[in-house]
């Protein structure tokens, strides 16, 4: 028997802090900022229900979480773990997988696969966490259904959204909110939309390319001539089909292929043994004017990409 837990939003303003509330909450987590020693602030506020059920409302500024192998051998249980974007975007990044989660989106991962999520704004989204055992007993072979994406055109995820949003802030929170019955309704209820869903999906190849142009993008960062129509090109879709991909997702190409390209210079900055310039990292990554890349760094990380080196190099880390 498993007691209900509340506990009142907590915000967090340290990678490490982040990280221990998300294992005594969650699971383990290595937490980053997007920014080397930049500001990070985290608002958590968990929820432990009935059966090692475990919910949390969290929400911030921009920063990364990670799960290695590291991560994984101290959990003690495996789960499968509900994601439901509220706002902003996650992009979860499994193996060669690249998900994009939009506003009102549900994805499904699990906890025994290294992950990696990237938050690139502000957001607010809900986790829900459930132990596979459990799970499995409403959902057979429930570990199938990782990278499940529901998105928001479609009335399975409208009618989540508001069951989950339901769950944290009315139910939960009440005095018998963790209760079994409320779990198991819970249970029943995503194992359901999983299934109807699934079985949509595997009739809907435009999920499945959304996946695969997301990859053939991060391949090809360096490719200086990479445009919209390139990648159109590269994946059999027209232009106007590949706009309507990321338009459900409130983004547009370009600038998706900026943003991971920053992420990637940013990467190389980190790196103090790497002695290539900042000129260099810039050509490297697609960018050909220095100058408009240094306005771009500064302007998604705060912090020239010269002062950003500088940082590291003198922290010698």
């Amino acid at each position: 028997m498993y007691e209900t837990v509340h506990c009142d939003a907590v915000t967090l303003q340290t990678a490490d802090a982040i990280a221990s509330s998300l294992h005594t909450n969650l699971v383990e987590w290595r937490v980053k900022p997007q920014t080397h020693g930049g500001p990070i602030v985290a608002r958590i506020r968990p929820h432990c229900l009935s059966g090692g059920v475990r919910l949390i409302e969290l929400s911030g500024g921009p920063f990364n979480g990670e799960r290695s192998r590291a991560e994984i051998a101290r959990d003690g249980d495996e789960y499968l773990g509900v994601l439901f974007q509220r706002s902003g975007s996650t992009l979860c990044k499994v193996g060669d997988s690249r998900t994009l989660v939009g506003p009102g989106e549900v994805c499904v991962w699990l906890s025994e696969r290294p992950t990696e999520f990237e938050m690139p704004s502000q957001f607010q989204k809900l986790c829900l966490l459930i132990p596979l055992s459990r799970f499995e007993s409403v959902l057979h072979n429930a570990t199938a259904y990782e990278g499940l994406h529901l998105p928001t055109n479609n009335h399975l995820t409208t009618l989540l959204g508001s069951y989950l949003t339901t769950l944290s802030e009315e139910v939960a929170a009440g005095p018998d909110g963790g209760s079994s019955e409320a779990v198991d309704v819970t249970l029943e209820l995503l194992g359901a939309a999983f299934r109807v869903y699934q079985s949509q999906f595997d009739h809907q190849p435009h999920y499945q390319l959304r996946s695969r142009i997301l990859r053939y993008i991060e391949a090809r960062l360096d490719d200086a001539s990479l445009t919209p129509l390139k990648i159109a090109k590269g994946n059999g879709i027209s232009l106007r089909y590949l706009y309507l991909v990321f338009s459900e997702q409130g983004m547009t190409v370009a600038g998706w292929v900026r943003q991971r390209r920053l992420a990637r210079c940013r990467a190389e900055l980190d790196d103090v043994q790497n002695t290539k310039t900042i000129t260099e990292v810039a050509y490297r990554w697609g960018f050909n004017d220095s100058a408009h890349f240094s306005r771009l760094f500064k302007s998604s990380f705060g912090v020239s990409p010269s002062a950003y080196k500088a940082l590291r190099a003198g922290r010698g880390i």
